[in-house]
């Protein structure tokens, strides 16, 4: 199985992990990875962010 960045994140979420992946995503934005708006919010309400 292959998965991104953002599944990646998403899949340490789900167990508990990282408290939550807001915060991770904000950060890897920020340093210059791109999501779509759409894709980010609709991936964050997936794990209930």
């Amino acid at each position: 199985m292959v998965r991104g960045t953002l599944g990646i994140v998403l899949a340490a979420k789900r167990p508990g992990l990282i408290a939550a992946a807001r915060p991770v995503m904000a950060d890897l934005t920020a340093a210059g990875l791109y999501l779509s708006e759409r894709v980010l919010d609709e991936a964050l309400r997936r794990v209930g962010e």
